[in-house]
């Protein structure tokens, strides 16, 4: 495991708490994944948190799987910042109702923390460039 570069840990720690906080109370008595209006936004960020801890995972601990370098023209980390940006903002959206739970705290507070491990990655330059970067 390479700890010189926390991106992938974030991505899987937050992505794990996104996935967490979805079995908790939202508002009132209804979790993340109950049969209500919020069940929509809990599936969402239910799926988004389980494929942007998978991507942190393996990227984190998995040495010999490779993962696609892009899907339909954009890298994975700029389709998990992208998912966890809209995760966030959804959830922190919902902070100023009525009746908010714990469940809403923890998942935009893991949305932010899986969408700042993958701005890192998209910072970190890759493996392969040339350090002088020159044309």
């Amino acid at each position: 495991m390479d700890t010189s570069k926390p991106g992938p840990l974030l991505m899987l720690g937050g992505g794990a708490l996104m996935v967490i906080a979805t079995l908790l109370d939202w508002r009132g008595e209804s979790a993340g994944l109950s049969f209500d209006s919020m069940g929509l936004f809990g599936i969402v960020v239910l799926l988004s948190g389980l494929m942007i801890a998978a991507v942190g995972g393996i990227r984190a601990f998995g040495a010999n799987v490779s993962l696609p370098d892009d899907i339909a023209g954009f890298s994975l980390d700029q389709i998990c910042l992208v998912d966890a940006f809209t995760a966030f903002i959804w959830t922190f959206a919902l902070i100023s109702g009525d009746f908010v739970e714990i469940g809403v705290h923890l998942t935009w507070l893991g949305a932010a923390i899986a969408a700042t491990g993958a701005a890192l990655n998209l910072r970190t330059p890759a493996t392969g460039a040339a350090p002088g970067g020159g044309s």
